[in-house]
Protein backbone atom coordinates (compact mmCIF):
# COMPACT_ATOMS: atom_id res chain seq x y z
CA UNK A 1 0.00 0.00 0.00
CA UNK A 2 1.42 3.35 -1.07
CA UNK A 3 1.49 5.59 1.76
CA UNK A 4 1.84 9.62 1.29
CA UNK A 5 2.85 12.24 4.82
CA UNK A 6 1.94 15.78 3.95
CA UNK A 7 3.47 18.92 6.55
CA UNK A 8 1.66 21.92 6.00
CA UNK A 9 1.81 25.03 8.77
CA UNK A 10 0.83 28.45 8.79
CA UNK A 11 0.59 31.22 11.58
CA UNK A 12 -2.95 29.48 12.79
CA UNK A 13 -2.16 25.50 13.26
CA UNK A 14 0.02 22.64 11.47
CA UNK A 15 -1.48 19.70 9.85
CA UNK A 16 0.22 16.76 9.32
CA UNK A 17 -1.82 14.25 6.69
CA UNK A 18 -1.57 10.49 6.13
CA UNK A 19 -2.32 9.38 2.71
CA UNK A 20 -3.37 5.68 2.00
CA UNK A 21 -3.43 4.95 -2.17
CA UNK A 22 -4.21 8.74 -2.84
CA UNK A 23 -6.87 8.79 0.01
CA UNK A 24 -6.91 10.90 3.32
CA UNK A 25 -6.88 8.36 6.14
CA UNK A 26 -5.15 10.31 9.02
CA UNK A 27 -5.28 14.15 9.93
CA UNK A 28 -3.20 15.56 12.75
CA UNK A 29 -3.98 18.96 13.98
CA UNK A 30 -2.21 21.30 16.33
CA UNK A 31 -3.13 25.06 17.01
CA UNK A 32 -1.23 27.35 19.30
CA UNK A 33 -3.66 27.07 22.20
CA UNK A 34 -4.32 23.89 22.24
CA UNK A 35 -0.90 22.04 22.44
CA UNK A 36 -0.58 18.65 22.72
CA UNK A 37 1.12 17.26 25.71
CA UNK A 38 0.62 13.07 25.45
CA UNK A 39 3.56 11.72 26.22
CA UNK A 40 4.53 14.65 28.63
CA UNK A 41 5.93 13.32 32.33
CA UNK A 42 5.41 16.00 35.45
CA UNK A 43 5.74 15.69 39.32
CA UNK A 44 2.71 16.34 40.42
CA UNK A 45 0.80 16.42 43.58
CA UNK A 46 -2.41 14.11 44.82
CA UNK A 47 -5.24 16.95 45.72
CA UNK A 48 -7.84 14.16 46.42
CA UNK A 49 -8.43 10.48 46.55
CA UNK A 50 -11.36 8.81 45.89
CA UNK A 51 -11.86 5.42 47.16
CA UNK A 52 -15.52 4.69 45.83
CA UNK A 53 -14.05 4.85 42.54
CA UNK A 54 -10.62 4.07 42.98
CA UNK A 55 -9.19 7.15 41.78
CA UNK A 56 -7.28 10.22 42.59
CA UNK A 57 -7.23 13.66 41.41
CA UNK A 58 -3.62 14.93 40.45
CA UNK A 59 -2.61 18.69 40.52
CA UNK A 60 0.14 18.67 37.51
CA UNK A 61 0.55 22.83 37.19
CA UNK A 62 -2.49 22.50 35.07
CA UNK A 63 -6.26 24.53 34.65
CA UNK A 64 -7.60 20.85 35.46
CA UNK A 65 -6.30 18.02 37.76
CA UNK A 66 -4.99 15.00 35.86
CA UNK A 67 -7.32 11.77 36.37
CA UNK A 68 -4.96 8.70 37.82
CA UNK A 69 -7.41 5.19 38.23
CA UNK A 70 -5.85 2.82 40.62
CA UNK A 71 -5.49 0.68 37.41
CA UNK A 72 -3.01 3.01 36.17
CA UNK A 73 -0.92 2.65 39.74
CA UNK A 74 2.56 1.46 40.05
CA UNK A 75 2.98 0.87 43.37
CA UNK A 76 6.24 -0.27 42.95
CA UNK A 77 7.25 3.04 41.54
CA UNK A 78 6.45 5.07 44.90
CA UNK A 79 6.99 2.85 47.99
CA UNK A 80 10.89 2.28 49.14
CA UNK A 81 11.24 -1.30 48.15
CA UNK A 82 11.42 -3.12 51.91
CA UNK A 83 7.69 -2.39 51.84
CA UNK A 84 5.86 -5.61 52.56
CA UNK A 85 3.49 -5.34 49.82
CA UNK A 86 6.02 -4.96 47.14
CA UNK A 87 8.61 -7.46 49.22
CA UNK A 88 6.02 -10.46 48.50
CA UNK A 89 6.33 -10.22 44.67
CA UNK A 90 10.15 -9.16 43.62
CA UNK A 91 11.02 -12.81 42.70
CA UNK A 92 8.06 -13.33 40.47
CA UNK A 93 7.71 -12.74 36.52
CA UNK A 94 8.13 -8.69 36.13
CA UNK A 95 4.46 -8.13 34.41
CA UNK A 96 3.30 -10.74 36.78
CA UNK A 97 4.07 -8.41 39.97
CA UNK A 98 2.89 -5.09 38.03
CA UNK A 99 -0.55 -7.36 37.74
CA UNK A 100 -0.79 -8.54 41.15
CA UNK A 101 0.28 -4.90 43.07
CA UNK A 102 -2.20 -3.13 41.05
CA UNK A 103 -4.60 -5.05 43.42
CA UNK A 104 -3.85 -2.83 46.31
CA UNK A 105 -6.85 0.15 47.08
CA UNK A 106 -5.64 3.12 45.84
CA UNK A 107 -5.99 4.53 49.46
CA UNK A 108 -2.93 2.40 51.08
CA UNK A 109 -0.68 3.17 48.00
CA UNK A 110 -1.19 7.28 47.72
CA UNK A 111 -1.35 9.89 50.42
CA UNK A 112 -3.13 13.62 49.48
CA UNK A 113 -0.02 15.95 49.47
CA UNK A 114 2.24 13.19 48.40
CA UNK A 115 4.15 14.22 44.97
CA UNK A 116 4.33 11.66 42.47
CA UNK A 117 5.69 11.17 39.11
CA UNK A 118 3.00 10.82 35.86
CA UNK A 119 2.69 10.66 32.30
CA UNK A 120 -0.12 11.72 30.21
CA UNK A 121 -1.92 9.24 28.20
CA UNK A 122 -5.28 11.35 27.32
CA UNK A 123 -5.36 13.89 26.52
CA UNK A 124 -8.41 16.49 27.99
CA UNK A 125 -11.60 15.83 25.79
CA UNK A 126 -14.35 18.48 26.23
CA UNK A 127 -15.27 18.83 29.99
CA UNK A 128 -13.09 15.58 31.23
CA UNK A 129 -9.54 16.33 32.90
CA UNK A 130 -6.61 14.83 31.13
CA UNK A 131 -5.69 10.94 32.33
CA UNK A 132 -2.50 9.93 33.87
CA UNK A 133 -0.28 7.09 34.92
CA UNK A 134 2.60 6.21 36.99
CA UNK A 135 3.61 3.42 34.43
CA UNK A 136 5.57 6.00 32.26
CA UNK A 137 7.14 4.89 29.25
CA UNK A 138 9.47 6.97 26.66
CA UNK A 139 8.92 5.97 23.12
CA UNK A 140 11.84 6.32 20.50
CA UNK A 141 11.97 5.51 16.93
CA UNK A 142 12.78 1.16 17.59
CA UNK A 143 12.28 0.65 21.10
CA UNK A 144 10.33 1.73 24.12
CA UNK A 145 11.94 2.52 27.47
CA UNK A 146 10.31 0.98 30.49
CA UNK A 147 11.82 2.90 34.41
CA UNK A 148 12.30 0.19 37.20
CA UNK A 149 11.63 -2.99 34.91
CA UNK A 150 13.77 -5.59 33.06
CA UNK A 151 11.34 -6.93 30.89
CA UNK A 152 12.15 -7.06 27.72
CA UNK A 153 9.10 -6.67 25.03
CA UNK A 154 8.91 -7.98 21.37
CA UNK A 155 5.92 -6.44 19.08
CA UNK A 156 3.08 -8.78 18.29
CA UNK A 157 3.54 -8.40 14.73
CA UNK A 158 6.80 -10.42 15.11
CA UNK A 159 5.98 -14.09 14.65
CA UNK A 160 9.22 -16.06 14.18
CA UNK A 161 10.54 -17.26 17.22
CA UNK A 162 14.31 -17.16 16.26
CA UNK A 163 13.68 -13.47 15.22
CA UNK A 164 11.86 -13.17 18.99
CA UNK A 165 14.92 -14.27 20.60
CA UNK A 166 17.62 -12.40 18.84
CA UNK A 167 16.39 -9.25 19.61
CA UNK A 168 15.78 -9.81 23.35
CA UNK A 169 19.66 -11.04 23.05
CA UNK A 170 20.56 -7.85 21.60
CA UNK A 171 18.54 -5.70 23.73
CA UNK A 172 19.71 -7.26 26.86
CA UNK A 173 23.18 -6.96 25.83
CA UNK A 174 23.18 -3.58 25.59
CA UNK A 175 20.67 -2.23 28.20
CA UNK A 176 22.08 -0.84 31.78
CA UNK A 177 20.10 -2.41 34.90
CA UNK A 178 17.25 -1.00 36.11
CA UNK A 179 14.85 -0.17 33.12
CA UNK A 180 13.48 -2.34 30.20
CA UNK A 181 12.80 -1.90 26.10
CA UNK A 182 9.98 -2.95 24.36
CA UNK A 183 11.18 -3.51 20.47
CA UNK A 184 8.65 -1.88 18.41
CA UNK A 185 6.91 -3.22 14.87
CA UNK A 186 9.65 -0.06 12.85
CA UNK A 187 12.26 -1.70 15.13
CA UNK A 188 11.83 -5.48 13.86
CA UNK A 189 14.36 -5.13 10.62
CA UNK A 190 17.15 -2.87 12.34
CA UNK A 191 20.49 -3.40 12.77
CA UNK A 192 22.17 -3.82 15.79
CA UNK A 193 23.93 -0.56 15.64
CA UNK A 194 20.71 1.65 15.12
CA UNK A 195 19.29 -0.24 18.35
CA UNK A 196 22.91 0.58 20.65
CA UNK A 197 22.36 4.01 19.59
CA UNK A 198 19.01 4.38 20.20
CA UNK A 199 19.22 2.70 23.77
CA UNK A 200 21.46 5.10 24.74
CA UNK A 201 19.73 8.16 23.53
CA UNK A 202 16.91 6.80 25.61
CA UNK A 203 18.68 6.05 28.75
CA UNK A 204 19.80 9.28 28.91
CA UNK A 205 16.50 11.40 28.36
CA UNK A 206 14.79 9.08 31.12
CA UNK A 207 18.24 10.28 33.18
CA UNK A 208 17.52 13.80 32.62
CA UNK A 209 14.17 13.29 33.58
CA UNK A 210 14.64 11.86 36.85
CA UNK A 211 17.34 14.88 37.49
CA UNK A 212 14.58 17.21 36.78
CA UNK A 213 12.03 15.12 38.97
CA UNK A 214 14.12 15.79 42.13
CA UNK A 215 14.85 19.66 41.84
CA UNK A 216 12.70 22.71 43.55
CA UNK A 217 9.33 21.98 44.86
CA UNK A 218 5.82 21.37 43.34
CA UNK A 219 3.65 20.50 40.29
CA UNK A 220 6.02 20.67 37.20
CA UNK A 221 6.83 19.52 33.28
CA UNK A 222 10.14 17.21 33.54
CA UNK A 223 9.65 15.76 30.51
CA UNK A 224 8.47 17.25 27.33
CA UNK A 225 7.24 14.88 24.26
CA UNK A 226 8.77 15.29 20.55
CA UNK A 227 6.74 17.69 18.54
CA UNK A 228 4.14 16.82 16.43
CA UNK A 229 6.59 16.85 13.54
CA UNK A 230 9.58 14.27 14.93
CA UNK A 231 6.59 11.95 16.61
CA UNK A 232 4.94 11.62 13.47
CA UNK A 233 8.04 11.00 11.56
CA UNK A 234 9.24 8.65 14.44
CA UNK A 235 5.58 6.76 14.74
CA UNK A 236 4.64 6.93 11.04
CA UNK A 237 7.60 7.28 9.24
CA UNK A 238 8.17 3.64 7.78
CA UNK A 239 9.53 1.40 4.63
CA UNK A 240 5.86 1.64 3.35
CA UNK A 241 5.71 5.33 3.27
CA UNK A 242 7.43 6.80 -0.19
CA UNK A 243 7.52 10.59 -0.12
CA UNK A 244 7.10 12.85 2.67
CA UNK A 245 6.47 16.60 1.89
CA UNK A 246 7.37 19.19 3.84
CA UNK A 247 5.85 22.93 3.07
CA UNK A 248 7.74 25.07 5.78
CA UNK A 249 11.63 24.85 5.87
CA UNK A 250 11.81 25.00 9.63
CA UNK A 251 9.65 21.53 9.56
CA UNK A 252 12.21 19.92 6.82
CA UNK A 253 15.53 20.79 8.84
CA UNK A 254 13.72 19.37 12.04
CA UNK A 255 12.76 16.23 10.17
CA UNK A 256 16.26 16.39 8.50
CA UNK A 257 17.94 16.51 11.71
CA UNK A 258 16.16 14.00 13.47
CA UNK A 259 16.44 11.45 10.56
CA UNK A 260 20.46 12.02 10.09
CA UNK A 261 20.34 10.18 13.95
CA UNK A 262 17.78 7.40 13.97
CA UNK A 263 16.96 6.53 9.59
CA UNK A 264 19.28 8.40 7.56
CA UNK A 265 18.40 6.15 4.19
CA UNK A 266 14.48 7.65 4.43
CA UNK A 267 16.35 11.28 4.03
CA UNK A 268 16.14 11.03 0.48
CA UNK A 269 12.25 10.71 0.66
CA UNK A 270 12.01 13.79 2.42
CA UNK A 271 10.52 16.43 -0.22
CA UNK A 272 10.83 20.55 0.42
CA UNK A 273 7.26 21.63 -1.22
CA UNK A 274 7.89 24.89 -2.72
CA UNK A 275 5.25 25.79 -5.29
CA UNK A 276 2.83 28.30 -5.09
CA UNK A 277 -0.72 25.89 -4.76
CA UNK A 278 -0.85 25.02 -1.34
CA UNK A 279 0.32 21.48 -0.13
CA UNK A 280 -3.22 20.16 1.19
CA UNK A 281 -4.68 21.95 -2.44
CA UNK A 282 -2.16 19.86 -4.48
CA UNK A 283 -3.41 16.47 -2.91
CA UNK A 284 -7.33 17.34 -2.74
CA UNK A 285 -7.02 16.96 1.22
CA UNK A 286 -9.45 20.36 2.06
CA UNK A 287 -12.36 18.94 0.55
CA UNK A 288 -11.92 15.43 2.30
CA UNK A 289 -11.12 17.13 5.39
CA UNK A 290 -15.00 19.17 5.57
CA UNK A 291 -16.67 15.78 4.05
CA UNK A 292 -14.90 13.98 7.30
CA UNK A 293 -17.05 17.12 9.72
CA UNK A 294 -19.99 16.12 7.82
CA UNK A 295 -23.46 14.17 9.29
CA UNK A 296 -24.23 12.86 5.96
CA UNK A 297 -21.36 10.84 3.87
CA UNK A 298 -22.05 9.71 0.10
CA UNK A 299 -21.00 5.96 -0.74
CA UNK A 300 -19.09 5.84 -4.10
CA UNK A 301 -22.20 3.40 -5.07
CA UNK A 302 -24.84 6.06 -4.07
CA UNK A 303 -25.61 4.85 -0.49
CA UNK A 304 -24.93 7.21 2.42
CA UNK A 305 -24.39 6.66 6.27
CA UNK A 306 -25.28 9.00 8.64
CA UNK A 307 -22.83 10.02 11.91
CA UNK A 308 -25.27 10.80 15.05
CA UNK A 309 -23.27 11.54 18.09
CA UNK A 310 -24.77 10.67 21.61
CA UNK A 311 -23.16 11.40 24.96
CA UNK A 312 -21.95 8.03 25.57
CA UNK A 313 -22.01 6.27 21.84
CA UNK A 314 -21.65 7.27 17.80
CA UNK A 315 -24.67 5.51 16.16
CA UNK A 316 -23.70 5.25 12.21
CA UNK A 317 -26.85 4.22 9.98
CA UNK A 318 -26.57 3.04 7.12
CA UNK A 319 -28.80 3.10 3.90
CA UNK A 320 -29.17 2.31 -0.09
CA UNK A 321 -29.78 6.11 -1.11
CA UNK A 322 -29.42 6.29 -4.85
CA UNK A 323 -27.83 2.51 -5.13
CA UNK A 324 -30.93 0.66 -6.88
CA UNK A 325 -28.99 -2.25 -7.40
CA UNK A 326 -28.44 -4.51 -10.72
CA UNK A 327 -29.47 -7.99 -10.38
CA UNK A 328 -31.69 -8.24 -6.53
CA UNK A 329 -32.08 -6.76 -3.55
CA UNK A 330 -29.95 -8.55 -1.41
CA UNK A 331 -27.29 -8.34 -3.62
CA UNK A 332 -28.12 -4.31 -3.64
CA UNK A 333 -28.11 -4.30 0.18
CA UNK A 334 -24.92 -6.12 0.50
CA UNK A 335 -22.63 -4.04 -2.08
CA UNK A 336 -24.09 -1.42 0.36
CA UNK A 337 -22.68 -2.87 2.97
CA UNK A 338 -19.61 -3.42 1.88
CA UNK A 339 -19.06 -0.49 0.45
CA UNK A 340 -20.21 1.43 3.91
CA UNK A 341 -17.96 -1.04 6.07
CA UNK A 342 -14.81 0.29 4.47
CA UNK A 343 -15.92 3.94 4.72
CA UNK A 344 -16.88 3.48 8.12
CA UNK A 345 -13.62 2.20 9.07
CA UNK A 346 -12.02 5.04 7.16
CA UNK A 347 -14.32 7.51 8.69
CA UNK A 348 -13.12 6.22 12.27
CA UNK A 349 -9.83 6.76 11.91
CA UNK A 350 -10.09 10.31 9.79
CA UNK A 351 -12.42 11.35 12.79
CA UNK A 352 -10.26 10.14 15.48
CA UNK A 353 -13.47 9.05 16.82
CA UNK A 354 -13.51 6.58 20.01
CA UNK A 355 -15.25 4.82 22.42
CA UNK A 356 -18.67 3.09 21.99
CA UNK A 357 -19.74 2.84 18.13
CA UNK A 358 -22.97 1.05 16.71
CA UNK A 359 -23.12 0.24 13.11
CA UNK A 360 -26.57 -0.31 11.95
CA UNK A 361 -26.33 -2.50 8.73
CA UNK A 362 -28.81 -3.17 6.53
CA UNK A 363 -30.36 -6.49 7.26
CA UNK A 364 -28.79 -8.92 5.28
CA UNK A 365 -30.27 -13.01 5.21
CA UNK A 366 -27.17 -14.58 3.46
CA UNK A 367 -24.83 -15.91 6.27
CA UNK A 368 -22.25 -15.60 4.00
CA UNK A 369 -22.84 -12.18 3.23
CA UNK A 370 -22.82 -11.63 7.25
CA UNK A 371 -19.60 -13.21 7.71
CA UNK A 372 -18.55 -11.30 5.36
CA UNK A 373 -19.14 -7.80 6.62
CA UNK A 374 -18.14 -9.00 9.83
CA UNK A 375 -14.65 -9.84 8.22
CA UNK A 376 -14.11 -7.06 6.65
CA UNK A 377 -14.72 -4.66 9.16
CA UNK A 378 -11.90 -6.45 11.73
CA UNK A 379 -9.58 -6.30 8.10
CA UNK A 380 -10.13 -2.22 7.71
CA UNK A 381 -10.12 -1.56 11.77
CA UNK A 382 -6.99 -3.50 12.05
CA UNK A 383 -5.13 -0.53 9.49
CA UNK A 384 -5.33 1.90 12.08
CA UNK A 385 -2.78 2.33 14.96
CA UNK A 386 -5.41 2.98 17.52
CA UNK A 387 -7.01 -0.72 19.58
CA UNK A 388 -10.05 -1.57 18.09
CA UNK A 389 -12.33 -4.47 18.84
CA UNK A 390 -15.76 -5.21 17.54
CA UNK A 391 -18.62 -7.88 17.80
CA UNK A 392 -20.27 -10.05 15.30
CA UNK A 393 -23.55 -8.76 13.88
CA UNK A 394 -26.02 -9.28 15.92
CA UNK A 395 -29.75 -10.71 14.74
CA UNK A 396 -31.09 -7.17 14.12
CA UNK A 397 -28.29 -6.06 12.17
CA UNK A 398 -25.79 -4.06 14.61
CA UNK A 399 -22.20 -4.35 15.30
CA UNK A 400 -20.33 -2.87 18.19
CA UNK A 401 -16.80 -1.16 18.16
CA UNK A 402 -14.77 -0.19 20.92
CA UNK A 403 -11.95 2.31 19.62
CA UNK A 404 -9.57 3.80 22.20
CA UNK A 405 -8.54 7.59 21.24
CA UNK A 406 -5.81 9.64 23.29
CA UNK A 407 -6.82 13.19 22.35
CA UNK A 408 -9.74 15.49 21.03
CA UNK A 409 -11.28 13.99 17.63
CA UNK A 410 -11.71 16.44 14.55
CA UNK A 411 -15.64 17.24 15.98
CA UNK A 412 -14.08 18.36 18.93
CA UNK A 413 -10.84 20.26 17.60
CA UNK A 414 -12.74 21.90 14.49
CA UNK A 415 -16.53 22.74 16.03
CA UNK A 416 -18.14 24.43 18.91
CA UNK A 417 -21.72 23.32 20.38
CA UNK A 418 -24.16 25.11 18.36
CA UNK A 419 -25.25 28.05 21.09
CA UNK A 420 -28.87 27.50 18.99
CA UNK A 421 -29.94 24.19 19.76
CA UNK A 422 -27.13 23.23 22.72
CA UNK A 423 -25.95 20.64 20.91
CA UNK A 424 -29.61 18.80 19.89
CA UNK A 425 -28.85 19.08 16.32
CA UNK A 426 -32.07 20.66 16.20
CA UNK A 427 -34.15 23.87 16.91
CA UNK A 428 -37.99 24.28 17.56
CA UNK A 429 -39.73 25.28 13.91
CA UNK A 430 -41.58 28.49 13.67
CA UNK A 431 -44.95 27.41 14.11
CA UNK A 432 -43.90 25.85 17.37
CA UNK A 433 -42.37 29.11 18.19
CA UNK A 434 -45.59 30.74 17.41
CA UNK A 435 -47.54 28.34 19.87
CA UNK A 436 -45.17 28.94 22.31
CA UNK A 437 -45.72 32.52 21.82
CA UNK A 438 -49.69 31.80 21.78
CA UNK A 439 -49.57 30.17 25.59
CA UNK A 440 -47.35 33.07 26.75
CA UNK A 441 -50.43 34.98 25.87
CA UNK A 442 -52.88 32.82 27.49
CA UNK A 443 -50.91 33.13 30.63
CA UNK A 444 -50.05 36.89 30.30
CA UNK A 445 -54.06 37.76 29.60
CA UNK A 446 -55.78 37.55 33.57
CA UNK A 447 -52.60 40.15 34.67
CA UNK A 448 -52.87 43.91 34.59
CA UNK A 449 -50.39 43.67 31.59
CA UNK A 450 -50.68 46.53 28.51
CA UNK A 451 -52.98 45.48 25.94
CA UNK A 452 -50.48 46.27 23.44
CA UNK A 453 -47.60 44.69 23.23
CA UNK A 454 -44.43 44.64 20.73
CA UNK A 455 -43.30 40.44 20.06
CA UNK A 456 -39.79 40.22 19.10
CA UNK A 457 -38.98 37.24 16.71
CA UNK A 458 -36.30 35.59 14.84
CA UNK A 459 -36.77 36.68 10.47
CA UNK A 460 -37.91 32.98 9.89
CA UNK A 461 -40.55 33.08 12.59
CA UNK A 462 -41.33 36.89 11.57
CA UNK A 463 -42.14 35.73 8.47
CA UNK A 464 -44.36 32.27 9.56
CA UNK A 465 -46.72 34.81 11.57
CA UNK A 466 -46.55 37.64 8.80
CA UNK A 467 -47.72 35.25 6.27
CA UNK A 468 -51.24 35.42 4.66
CA UNK A 469 -51.33 39.14 5.34
CA UNK A 470 -50.89 38.84 9.15
CA UNK A 471 -54.00 36.49 9.43
CA UNK A 472 -51.67 34.53 12.94
CA UNK A 473 -50.88 37.78 14.28
CA UNK A 474 -54.66 39.04 14.44
CA UNK A 475 -55.82 35.56 15.56
CA UNK A 476 -53.92 35.58 18.45
CA UNK A 477 -54.38 39.26 19.55
CA UNK A 478 -57.62 38.65 18.77
CA UNK A 479 -58.02 35.27 20.92
CA UNK A 480 -56.14 36.64 24.26
CA UNK A 481 -56.81 40.31 23.95
CA UNK A 482 -53.74 42.07 23.02
CA UNK A 483 -52.89 44.63 20.52
CA UNK A 484 -49.66 42.98 19.03
CA UNK A 485 -46.57 44.28 17.00
CA UNK A 486 -43.98 41.90 15.30
CA UNK A 487 -40.78 42.90 14.96
CA UNK A 488 -37.66 41.38 13.59
CA UNK A 489 -34.79 40.71 15.45
CA UNK A 490 -31.40 39.11 14.26
CA UNK A 491 -29.60 38.59 17.36
CA UNK A 492 -32.65 36.35 18.41
CA UNK A 493 -32.45 32.39 17.61
CA UNK A 494 -34.95 30.78 15.74
CA UNK A 495 -36.29 29.22 18.86
CA UNK A 496 -35.95 32.67 21.17
CA UNK A 497 -38.51 35.54 20.94
CA UNK A 498 -38.89 38.68 23.15
CA UNK A 499 -41.99 40.42 24.56
CA UNK A 500 -41.96 44.34 25.60
CA UNK A 501 -45.33 46.72 26.69
CA UNK A 502 -45.43 49.15 24.73
CA UNK A 503 -43.10 52.07 24.87
CA UNK A 504 -40.69 49.94 27.36
CA UNK A 505 -37.12 48.39 26.53
CA UNK A 506 -37.12 45.78 29.00
CA UNK A 507 -38.24 42.73 28.63
CA UNK A 508 -40.92 40.65 30.67
CA UNK A 509 -40.48 37.48 28.60
CA UNK A 510 -39.36 35.39 31.58
CA UNK A 511 -42.52 37.00 34.18
CA UNK A 512 -45.05 34.42 32.23
CA UNK A 513 -42.79 31.78 31.06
Amino acid sequence: MKKVILFNATSTEKRVALLEEGKLAEIVVERPEQYRILGNIYRGRVTAILPGIQSAFIDIGMEKSAFLHASDVDPSLLLEEDDARIERYTNRDDRSKRRRIARVPIQQILEKGQDILVQIIKEPIGNKSPKVTTQISLAGRFLVLVPDSEYIGISKKASDIKARKKLKRIVSQYKPPGVGFIVRTIGLKVSETEFVREIKSLVKEWSKAQKAALEGRGPKLVYKERSITTSVIRDLFAEDVSEVYVDQMDDYREIMSYLKTVSPKLSSRVIHYTKETPLFDKFQIEKDMERSLKRKVWLKNGGYLFFDHAEALLAIDINTGRNVGKKDLEETIFQTNLAAAHEICRQLRLRDIGGLIVVDFIDMRSNEHRKRIEQEMRSSLSKGTSTTSCTGLSKFGLMEITRKRVRPGLQELFTDVCHSCNGLGRVFSPATVTTRIDRWLRRAKSTDVSKKLTIAVSPSVAAYIQSEKNRLLKELGKSHGFYLVIIVDETLDQDEFEIYREGKSEPITEKYA
